[in-house]
């Protein structure tokens, strides 16, 4: 990406190759229509006929020549906007010369659209044999129309365009889609959209969120796949998709490279040519080839997506509102009647659509219809199991991804075949109620086999209680063996391989997923307060670990000689258990402890270490890892609120408990400091009034460790890194890749580094889009992994 200069020539920019021009924000062009709809015609005079664009915008701010001119503030749908102008009277705009423009940027233009070229064709040459078939992703926006328009060139014409319509369009999305039609008549352009209207899923799923996006792949990824299959009459199919994501449009999308396998889908390979792209070379691009361009853009959208997006910023919604009346309003009366939330008034409901806050919710528990885990019960080997809506029919479908279902004439017992070769019978009895409540009882063989069992029969009964035939399994699976007919599911045992792809989705199936209410009683969220206010302290005169290191066993109990006061220790007692220093039983300082008597008190090992343990094992700071985004400034108040949104149960006081100790923690040890992990906002010396979690490039010991840790809290030894990618309150463990935000090419790279050098301890399949990850805890410990670093 290139960064650009202001041209008062042009009223545009020229690109430059001078590299101390940061890009802080992007840019975008006005519109005589965008004025209009904002009520900036008031101080600005301008032709309102004009088709070219009159100023710039980034993000709030209008500017004229690259000159702050005007700010738009409170831009909160059905709130009423405030301008703020930069300057004196009125204002003659002139609109910027396009022509112009383009001719001045062409020799960097030239460069830029023939690497992009290059690589596209490259990208496309060097996977296509291992895939059915390729296909141009088309959504409407800008950057999809110069991926189209680049593909298009360097591409053959069986690679169709797809437009994955998710029934939630602007309107002029609609109306580009058929415009842009015409452009390339030689080329297939194919509208895949879900089978059920985006209205109804947002009653059967909850409305997403942020943390919550099952509308991606409900109603973008898996209508793409189910079209291209029944395209090509294959049950099984792997493609690859061309998309136009753009590094600058999102930190996690910062994180990208240009080529992927199996992040979104299994069954697709994602590839990105204009990754690396700027806003402002995309919309030159744009006006070189004379493309057109979706109108939507005009009246003040920064961005085309959903009408409703989780995503979407203050400002979308508000100009969505002005420019498409009433567009917003049956997606607000489902927020609205779905939230468990009270409202005292229409103000109320009003301030809480305007904020956007429906965005933050995390899990089911507010919804006023919610789905909790089916009741288990263990006596010896038999399990019991209550779920409530299990349909019998869906139950024998999904049970099948974990075994063939036989019936043992030696017992007269319907079992499930399971095990090596499919080699062990385990006997289960399923009795349903008219209304669906079924009782499941499993018999197993032995101990280990329950254990070994728990996590993929909790998963297919949870996927029994929630499906509803969105589809999602069927596209994952690159077998071929789901299939669904008016709804229902249906399992081909011929063509089950046992993968549980199907399995890894988020909690096992979307809807499940989105509707879940954790069960707080069992997380036992009243323990953030428990560390008395203070943070795990080492850092200037505040040195609890050195003090452990110099103490040993004496460090507790407390004495009136300690070091350290009463309370202190009390915290220090918490988090040392939590970050695995000391064990729990004995209060003895463990392994991990002499890291730090080898490097130090602030060893950035040592730390990382002591996150990862941390994000696994306390509750605080489990909750902080997976309900904030990351690179996203939290203000301490809004934490609050989200863990009293998250648990309604906490009190103020245990919430103000818990934050202090997560302020401390964060300025009186390297975690906010020589291990920046969390970033505070200060106010003064003291006082933190907000905090930032960042991405940490990590150790490789770390990665080990971590794949060890969790081998210990799953008693399992294989793990995709697809399932390592995401974690919430409710999972059994917390990976590197969520604890540090570590790439997921990058902690392949890791694991791949890992392999080579202690090939005993870690395997890996990362070829022709696997991504299996063994581990070996029945022969080495997390002790046995530290001892690698201190022998080392």
């Amino acid at each position: 990406m290139y960064s650009y200069e202001w041209d008062p020539e042009t009223h545009g920019f020229i690109l430059t190759t001078k590299s101390a021009n940061y890009i802080a924000y992007e840019i975008r062009p006005v519109y005589a229509q965008e004025l209009e709809i904002a009520g900036l015609n008031e101080r600005f005079s301008y032709d309102k006929n004009e088709t070219r664009p009159l100023m710039w915008s980034q993000k709030n701010y209008y500017l004229v020549d690259g000159e702050k001119v005007a700010k738009l503030n409170n831009t909160q749908y059905g709130v009423k906007l405030s301008i703020e102008y930069l300057f004196e009277g009125t204002m003659q705009l002139n609109p910027v010369d396009l022509d112009r423009m383009v001719q001045k940027n062409a020799p960097i233009m030239d460069i830029i659209v023939a690497d992009t070229k290059r690589r596209a064709k490259e990208l496309y040459d060097k996977d296509i044999s291992r895939c059915d078939i390729a296909y141009i992703a088309f959504s409407g926006g800008k950057d999809s129309l110069v991926l189209l328009d680049i593909c298009n060139q360097v591409f053959p014409t069986s690679a169709p365009v797809i437009f994955s319509d998710t029934d939630m369009e602007l309107p002029d999305t609609y109306h580009i889609w058929d415009s842009i039609k015409q452009l390339y008549p030689e080329r297939e352009f194919i509208r895949a959209v879900s089978e059920k209207p985006a209205l109804v899923n947002w009653q059967l799923f909850g409305p997403p969120s942020r943390g919550l996006r099952w509308c991606c792949p409900v109603h973008k990824s898996t209508p793409a796949i189910i079209t291209l299959k029944h395209k090509l009459f294959k049950e099984s199919i792997k493609v690859m998709a061309f998309v136009g994501v753009r590094r600058d449009e999102s930190y996690a999308r910062s994180l990208y490279e240009d080529s992927s396998d199996g992040v979104k889908n299994a069954s697709q390979l994602n590839r990105m040519p204009i990754l690396d792209w700027g806003a402002h070379e995309v919309w030159l691009y744009l006006y070189s080839r004379h493309l057109p361009i979706n109108p939507a853009y005009f009246k003040g959208m920064p961005r085309i997506g959903c009408v409703m997006c989780p995503e979407s910023s203050t400002r979308y919604e508000w100009f969505i509102d002005k420019a498409y009346p009433g567009l917003l309003k049956p997606y607000n009366d489902i927020i609205i009647n779905t939230t468990a939330k009270q409202f005292k008034n229409k103000d109320d409901e009003q301030e809480y659509l305007s904020n956007l806050s429906w965005q933050a919710r995390k899990s089911g528990a507010l919804l006023q219809e919610y789905l909790t885990n089916p009741f288990e019960k263990r006596e010896g080997t038999v399990s019991t199991f209550q779920v409530p809506n299990c349909p019998k029919k869906q139950f024998f479908e999904w049970i099948k991804t974990i075994g063939d279902v036989v019936f043992d004439e030696t017992t007269g017992s319907t079992c499930v075949r399971y095990g090596h070769l499919n080699q062990n019978l385990i006997p289960f009895k399923f009795e349903s109620t008219p209304s669906n409540f079924a009782t499941i009882v499993f018999t197993f063989n032995s101990t280990e086999e329950q254990s070994e069992l728990f996590l993929p029969i909790r998963t297919i009964l949870r996927k029994s209680m929630s499906c509803v035939g969105c589809r999602t399994c069927e596209a994952e699976c690159s077998q071929g063996a789901i299939s669904f007919e008016d709804g229902i599911v249906s399992i081909d045992e011929s063509k089950c391989t046992r993968c549980h792809k199907c399995h890894e989705l988020d909690q096992g199936c979307w809807r499940f997923r989105s509707m879940y209410k954790p069960d707080t009683e069992q997380l036992k969220m009243n323990s953030i307060n428990n560390y008395c206010n203070f943070g795990l302290r080492e850092k200037d005169q505040y040195t609890w670990i050195s003090t452990l290191l110099e103490m040993g066993e004496d460090f507790f109990p407390w004495t009136e000689y300690h070091p350290l006061g009463s309370k202190m220790v009390v915290a220090a007692s918490k988090w040392f258990q939590q970050s695995l220093l000391i064990d729990a039983k004995t209060k003895k300082p463990t392994l991990l402890l002499e890291i730090f008597r080898k490097y130090g008190g602030s060893s950035e090992l040592g730390w990382e270490l002591i996150w990862l343990a941390l994000a696994n094992n306390s509750l605080l700071i489990k909750w902080y890892v997976t309900s904030t985004d990351l690179g996203t400034p939290y203000s301490i108040d809004r934490l609050s609120d989200m863990l009293k949104e998250y648990d309604g149960s906490l009190t103020t006081s245990t919430i103000k408990g818990g934050l202090a100790a997560f302020k401390d923690l964060v300025t009186k040890s390297p975690i906010g400091d020589t291990v920046p992990l969390v970033l505070p906002e200060m106010k003064g010396k003291s006082s933190v009034t907000g905090v930032t979690r960042l991405a940490k490039p990590i150790e490789s010991l770390t990665v080990l460790y971590g794949l060890y840790l969790i081998a210990k809290a799953t008693g399992r030894s294989s793990f995709s890194v697809r399932e390592l990618m995401t974690a919430d309150m409710d999972s059994i463990f917390v990976s590197p890749i969520v604890a540090f935000g570590t790439p997921v090419d990058e902690f392949k790279k890791l694991c791949e580094g890992l392999r080579s050098k202690y090939p005993d301890y870690i395997s890996v399949t990362f070829t022709y889009g696997n991504d299996g990850i063994e581990i070996y805890p029945q022969k080495h410990s997390l002790d046995d992994i530290l001892q690698l670093e201190l022998e080392g």
